[in-house]
């Protein structure tokens, strides 16, 4: 018998053995306590901070994966997964929530990211953040942001997932914010903490609308009822199409989609390890869960999925080109993220959903990879970002070398690492399933992703060195607390491609999260041919390589590689020959200009000729009529003076008034 109370019998397929259910409960409840013990003696701990916040996520992971073991390879739990409620949350009358939670396959697939990521950036900052003297805050408030994500894969109703979204929001506002006395650093986490709050305003609307229309926010319920009101026409599809846009609004701000991707450039002021937990491999990832997690609704509103297809590839060809041109290493990564998850979202509104979520896996290692690979060079030529000051390192810092290039060629999509897979099965799919103008584009961003990639390498680890005279003989490998998490995920990041992805459209992956995206399938009609290597689909692999080796030969031309030097002279030539390109590119495209005119300038003379007109017109109106009132209650005042010959006079006087005014009348 289960030891929590079994939610309704028609809402799930099993309950889990009490084993089960309790293992859940302590993914959430080891890294809240070490988050809550970590504030408390953390700072007494000194140099050992660490103690008690890495433990607590080492075995978070270890849990994860006997959970993901049940779910995914034993199938323990059935095609619908394990839920339960473990207590009622808000009985208030017709509004009930509880406090429920679901793992199925596309939780365990989210497990299998969140928990690995997460416990290597742990491990990877006992050495990264060894001489900060608030490391204790810092593993304190990581534990915080675990607790908050796993919150969020694990809830089982929109309520407890919007609860987690805004403790995410919260974790990561601490955590970018981390160096608060830096100005720059408190900017970016406001600028991220506002921006968010944007679009968590349409995804609280979306739940709302829910509510009213189907009267619960359970997942099983909303997926099943919603669907069957359209159906039998009690909702029009405007309202299915509202809904999933109003959720695909918080999804936006949450993954940075465009136009609410401003954000996460800044939020590279954080720490490095939270570049690489929050904005690579976790948060970001929460607003492709989300869509994913209601394919039942999005499969009843095609033009949402059409919207949702040309925000996410819009977003991919515009991060991409900014980071062209970008010298800062961690900005490069910033605005690669942002056009991997733009890949996300178009294979989304493709309806490729398996491909999806096989890019956010793949993704999750090399980018996780890639950014603590940038700490890792930052650390060895002591808090440098600039990739002009760097150059010729790949001898220094051999390991971080290696496995940042083994991160680089999967994220460009070389076969057979990761990337190749997961982002050319996106591609064929858009292809297949009609959508040449997602695949058109895609191509291009996979020429313009293996391109920057190598300019990175080149100009951090080819060619002559840059670096200050001064730091250069103190240049060295990070420590193997940082190291041994490259090396981990270096390994996944060459291999779970290979794992998860063959045969090609029909994989692991494919089997596991078949029963998740059924609906889907079944409303969209999506049924693609057979894959053939000797046909359509070898030449779109085909095309997507070969694009993808012209960047990167084109990069080697330009930056180097190995012995083979950069050529400053040709890139000046040809900066020369597109300055206005370049220029567009490195500025980013104006939008921070362009959110300052907008929402500080402009933004700031309306709100100030608002608070004019307030405080001039509606409140003098107001006082005008009570200043009118008051002086006239003064003047009556004086008619009251006790005395009865001035009533009597005043009682004749209005006799008086009457009288002449009925003879006018008369008369």
């Amino acid at each position: 018998m289960p030891f929590f109370t079994e939610a309704p019998a028609e809402a799930v397929a099993t309950t889990g053995s009490s084993l089960d259910q309790l293992l859940v409960i302590a993914l959430l409840a080891l890294p809240l306590a070490g988050f809550g013990l970590t504030a408390l003696v953390g700072r007494r701990l000194g140099a050992r901070a660490w103690i008690i916040a890495v433990p607590a996520i080492i075995v978070v992971w270890l849990a994860a994966l006997y959970l993901i073991y049940q779910t995914l390879i034993v199938g323990a739990f059935g095609d619908a997964g394990m839920h339960f409620r473990l207590y009622e949350w808000i009985p208030a009358g017709d509004f009930h929530v509880d406090v429920n939670f679901a793992v199925d396959a596309l939780t365990a697939v989210m497990l299998i990211v969140v928990t690995t990521v997460g416990m290597l950036v742990h491990v990877y900052s006992i050495g990264y953040m060894a001489h900060d003297p608030g490391r204790w805050r810092f593993f304190a408030y990581l534990n915080f942001f675990m607790f908050s994500m796993l919150l969020l894969v694990l809830a089982d109703n929109f309520l407890l997932l919007f609860v987690a979204w805004e403790l995410v929001g919260l974790s990561s506002y601490l955590l970018i914010g981390f160096w608060y006395r830096r100005r720059s650093a408190a900017l970016a986490a406001k600028k991220a903490f506002i921006v968010n709050r944007v679009g968590d305003l349409g995804f609280g609307l979306g739940i709302m609308a829910i509510w009213t229309t189907v009267g619960s926010l359970d997942f099983g319920e909303v997926f099943t009822r919603l669907p069957g009101q359209l159906e039998s026409g009690a909702i029009q599809p405007w309202m299915m199409i509202g809904i999933c846009l109003l959720l695909f609004a918080g999804a936006m701000g949450k993954s940075a989609q465009f136009p609410l991707h401003v954000w996460l450039p800044d939020a590279m002021e954080g720490p490095t390890p939270v570049s690489a937990l929050i904005h690579a491999a976790t948060m970001v990832n929460a607003g492709v869960y989300l869509v994913a997690r209601a394919n039942p609704l999005f499969a009843q509103a095609p033009e949402a999925l059409f919207i949702v297809a040309a925000v996410g590839i819009f977003t991919c060809i515009l991060a991409a080109s900014i980071a062209l041109t970008q010298k800062d290493i961690k900005r490069v990564l910033a605005y690669s993220t942002l056009s991997q998850l733009g890949y996300m979202f178009a294979a989304l509104g493709v309806g490729a959903f398996v491909p999806a979520i096989f890019h956010l896996v793949t993704h999750g290692f090399f980018k996780g990879l890639l950014f603590l690979g940038s700490g890792s060079v930052i650390h060895a030529v002591h808090d440098e970002q600039d990739m002009d000051r760097m150059g010729g390192l790949w001898r220094r810092i051999g390991i971080t070398h290696a496995t940042m290039l083994v991160g680089s060629l999967a994220i460009v999509g070389i076969p057979p690492l990761a990337g190749f897979f997961s982002k050319d099965e996106i591609l064929g799919e858009s292809f297949k399933l009609g959508f040449v103008w997602v695949w058109a584009i895609g191509i291009v961003v996979a020429l313009m992703t293996a391109f920057y990639m190598f300019r990175l390498m080149g100009k951090t680890f080819y060619g002559p060195s840059n670096v200050d005279p001064h730091t250069e003989p103190r240049i060295h490998e990070s420590p193997r607390s940082m190291t041994v998490p490259l090396i981990l995920l270096a390994v996944p990041s060459a291999l779970i491609g290979l794992a998860l992805g063959l045969p090609p459209e029909n994989g692991t992956i494919h089997h596991w999260l078949e029963p998740v995206f059924r609906p889907l399938d079944e409303a969209l009609h999506h049924g693609a041919a057979d894959y053939q290597i000797l046909g359509i689909d070898g030449f779109l692999l085909g095309a997507s390589v070969a694009v993808a080796a012209v960047g990167m030969i084109v990069a080697w031309r330009l930056f180097g590689f190995f012995r083979l030097g950069p050529r400053p002279a040709l890139v000046s030539s040809v900066t020369g020959r597109l300055r206005g390109p370049y220029v567009f590119s490195l500025r980013k495209w104006y939008f921070d200009e362009l959110n300052d005119l907008l929402f500080v300038r402009i933004g700031g003379v309306v709100a100030r000729g608002l608070w004019w007109f307030d405080v001039h017109v509606i409140d003098g109106a107001v006082n005008g009529v009570a200043s009118l009132t008051q002086g006239t209650g003064r003047g009556l005042r004086l008619v009251q003076t006790g005395r009865v010959q001035n009533y009597a006079l005043g009682i004749a006087a209005g006799l008086l008034v009457v009288a002449v005014g009925y003879l006018i009348v008369a008369r």
